[in-house]
């Protein structure tokens, strides 16, 4: 059995941290500064577009740079930073039609997720080509066409590292420092995770701060570590080599230089979590997808001869394909090398795990479709503070007035990121429809995202901009003042395979937090709310804006029915707790280190 260890080594730790912050302010800027140089480097085009698109204050400069280029290009420019992906494909479309595409619409085409229009023209930049091929997922041409022109270059040798580690049967290349010895039987479970809390705020660091809450509650003694590099290749310069959050330790992997190669920011990953696994001596690995994490876990956990678990949160593959921007870019996806092997790789390193956990009873169906032993796939739902339940919330009007908005009106929304596959582009339409049928429907958005500019766009072009609010991201100890604030939460989400596998957290939050809900009719959401609200009419066909809006009026004026929902939904959330759900960690993971 593990027991619980104090983490007063950990708080040691942050408090030596905070002393020699100055040092890892230099360390950090030096990371920084060496990693976008080889990008720069590397392709000064790709680089201004991928910085562009990742944070928001580069897209001025790259405006004014594209003010020198001509015609068409200039138009494409000013499209794509303005947010509207529907205008830009649109042209996109256009262009191509004429002729070839240019190398700056090329890497418009790819950032916009229509890398189709740019890969089989010959008449494109190789190096374009090549990147478009790895976007749509035919791996092999894209190395191919790096090896024709521009062989050895960085880009070259990442996408071969990158190939190799998604074939199934590739093992890291990695010898363990002296320090990396066998460990003697320890305490406590070490997370591997790609971001965390407080620099990232998503449904993914939601729930692992959750999952490691819940562990440490279990009687468990969780630590975690991110992936190296992060936060500083996400632009936190002033982050620390530990954070500390409700007690749980989240450590830093932060080289003063990150090695240019997949693999090689692996081997410096794996130097990391075994030296920090010799410090806090865990009886147990953990980490979630995808495949990179578990990679390297697989080689500690061998190295200290200590079990591992994997969590399975979602689909790489399936992900990917989503974010493509064309039905088109989508099947051929489907069909490529890369969401093959990415399957494949996925299903070989969970069956290697000494446990698995996934979220709902889809994901299982599908790894175990895959050949995983479904006996070894444990479920892990996504669950809710017990704390929630026992709040008292406010009235939506009164939630609104404490956060400046107006308390008159239906409103309607979500606190999610702003994805496409998130369907919020139904949403906004369904809005525009029940109020041109004269209902005063407004929505409200809450959170950021790759898709937040073209739904604002999208909202003007529906004449709800004095009725969609978009708060962009907030503090997440905020969030639920704002679940509070909605009259309905809304999970519009497209049918893509991604949203008919994988479960969201919101929808079990919305239940907890007492707020009425509708959701798309996919299997993960149906799993989610339960027979009792689907039987009452809680869902909508997906991708249906007028079904949607049909609802929405219907709840705005049947009192009842939003009551009924709201009982039915803490019901709901009341069998989904993180307490129950530690439990079933700490026997799983017992299990695993017995």
């Amino acid at each position: 059995m593990i027991a619980r260890m104090p983490a007063d080594a950990d708080r040691r730790h942050a408090a030596a941290e905070i002393l020699g912050r100055a040092p890892r302010l230099i360390g950090n800027a030096s990371m920084a500064a060496t990693t976008a140089a080889r990008s720069v480097l590397d392709d000064p085009l790709t680089f201004g577009i991928q910085l562009a698109r990742r944070f928001p204050a580069a897209r001025g400069p790259l405006l004014a740079a594209a003010l020198a280029a001509r015609g068409a290009d200039r138009r494409l420019v000013e499209t794509w930073l303005s947010g509207d992906m529907a205008a830009t494909r649109a042209q996109l479309d256009e262009t191509a039609l004429r002729g070839s595409l240019s190398r700056l619409a090329a890497e418009v085409a790819q950032a916009a997720g229509r890398p189709e229009l740019v890969v089989d023209d010959e008449r494109v930049h190789a190096v374009a080509r090549a990147r478009a091929a790895w976007q749509i997922g035919e791996a092999t041409l894209a190395i191919s066409l790096l090896e024709r022109h521009a062989p050895g270059s960085r880009l070259h040798r990442a996408l071969r590292a990158e190939l190799a580690l998604m074939t199934p049967g590739t093992r890291l290349r990695w010898t363990p420092r002296g320090d990396a010895a066998p460990l003697a039987a320890g305490r406590g479970v070490l997370h591997l995770l790609t971001n965390s809390l407080p620099h990232t705020q998503s449904g993914y660091t939601v729930r692992s701060h959750e999952v490691l809450r819940a562990q440490r509650a279990a009687g468990l003694d969780p630590v975690a570590m991110t992936r190296v590099g992060y936060p500083v290749v996400v632009g936190g310069l002033g982050a620390a080599a530990v954070d500390v959050i409700d007690d749980i330790a989240y450590h830093r992997a932060l080289p003063a230089r990150l090695a240019p190669t997949p693999d090689g920011r692996l081997g410096q990953q794996a130097d990391a979590l075994a030296a920090l696994a010799g410090r806090v001596r865990p009886a147990v690995l953990q980490t979630t997808t995808h495949y990179p994490n578990a990679v390297v876990v697989r080689e500690v956990a061998d190295a200290l001869r200590l079990p591992w678990a994997y969590e399975v949160r979602g689909m790489l593959e399936q992900t990917w394909v989503a974010g493509l921007g064309s039905d088109a870019a989508r099947e051929r996806a489907t069909q490529s090398e890369r969401f093959r092997l990415t399957r494949e790789r996925e299903a070989e390193l969970a069956s290697a795990a000494d446990a698995v956990f996934t979220l709902s009873g889809s994901m299982r169906d599908d790894l175990a479709g895959r050949g995983v032993p479904r006996e070894r796939v444990h479920l892990v739902p996504n669950g809710i503070d017990q704390r929630l339940l026992q709040r008292r919330s406010p009235t939506p009007a009164a939630a609104r007035a404490s956060l400046g908005l107006p308390s008159e009106g239906f409103w309607v929304g979500s606190t999610s990121s702003l994805v496409d596959y998130e369907g919020f582009d139904v949403l906004l339409d369904a809005v525009a429809s029940a109020r041109a049928d004269g209902h005063d429907v407004r929505a409200l958005l809450v959170g950021d995202g790759a898709s937040r500019q073209a739904l604002e766009s999208r909202a003007r072009s529906r004449g709800l901009a004095e009725h969609a609010v978009f708060t962009g991201r907030v503090a997440r100890d905020e969030v639920v003042n704002y679940r509070d604030a909605l009259d309905v939460f809304v999970v519009p989400r497209h049918d893509r395979e991604v949203t008919r596998t994988v479960s969201p957290l919101k929808p079990i939050e919305a239940m907890a937090s007492g707020r009425p809900l509708v959701v798309s009719a996919l299997p993960p959401l149906i799993e989610t709310i339960g027979d009792a609200l689907v039987e009452a009419g809680f869902t909508a066909p997906p991708g249906d804006a007028d079904a949607l809006a049909r609802r929405l009026v219907e709840l705005m004026h049947d009192e009842p029915a939003r009551a009924a929902a709201v009982r039915l939904g803490r019901a709901r959330a009341a069998e989904r707790t993180w307490g129950a759900i530690g439990a079933t960690y700490r026997a799983q993971i017992n299990a695993a280190s017995a």
